[in-house]
């Protein structure tokens, strides 16, 4: 999939309101791309799917939501994407859950079950739940971006030094040295300096891209970029 995120420094409202069908197709991309983690993880633990039907959920939610416009209704003057996304998905699913109970009655299957049994999960639980999945999925489609920007401007090693020092999950006494990647890089030291550098700045920028992307105006772009970075934008 696609690694591309609108080429302008528009907010969301503006990307869904654009006459341009390809600036709306592209938001409506991202924000799939973006949160279809964390709707799968929450219904999945919420009603204790498997992944599959979980999977399944997801996608019904999506294309109904695309389908019916219902991101494009999103007033950030009334609170963060977020919510209102997991406010969309909790009315889904609630009309899932009454079409499967007509369905019961009338003798079909249901494709997939929601009962109404009260959740063992407590919201909060839920909502961590939610905002880590968010967090993890911004990440990951920053790093779509830097990998692409790297194989596209010819900075493949500088991209090979940031996976292999800060993106390789090892205990800090096997981390590799910045003279060890030296040594497999044939690149000075300095250079390996000047590349990690390089790397982490632009993956910093991606991030702060894409969150600006998925938020709907200033404020709600810098209240997400302190909930994900912890620093202000």
């Amino acid at each position: 999939m696609s690694a591309r995120l609108p080429e302008t420094r528009d907010t969301l409202v503006a990307a869904l309101a654009s006459p341009a069908a390809a600036d709306r197709d592209r938001a409506l991309d991202l924000i799939a791309r973006a949160y279809r983690g964390p709707v799968v993880a929450i219904v999945s633990l919420r009603w204790t799917l498997a992944r599959e039907d979980a999977e399944d959920l997801a996608h019904e939610f999506f294309a109904t939501a695309v389908e019916k416009q219902w991101f494009h209704r999103f007033d950030a003057s009334r609170g963060r994407f977020r919510a209102f996304l997991r406010g969309c998905l909790d009315d889904f699913v609630r009309s899932s859950r009454r079409d499967a109970r007509r369905l019961k009655r009338g003798g079909e299957a249901q494709h997939i079950a929601l009962d109404d049994a009260p959740s063992l999960v407590a919201p909060d639980e839920l909502d961590r739940l939610f905002d880590r999945q968010w967090a993890r999925s911004v990440l990951g489609l920053a790093l779509e971006r830097l990998r692409a920007e790297c194989e596209a401007s010819g900075k493949a090693v500088a991209w090979r030094l940031y996976e292999r020092y800060d993106l390789t999950d090892a205990p800090d006494d096997s981390r590799p040295t910045y003279a060890s990647l030296a040594a497999e890089s044939g690149e000075p030291v300095t250079q390996v300096t000047n590349h990690l550098a390089w790397a982490r700045r632009r993956m910093r920028e991606h991030v702060l891209e894409t969150v600006r992307a998925l938020t709907g105006d200033e404020a709600e772009f810098r209240d997400e970029v302190r909930a994900l970075t912890g620093e202000a934008p």
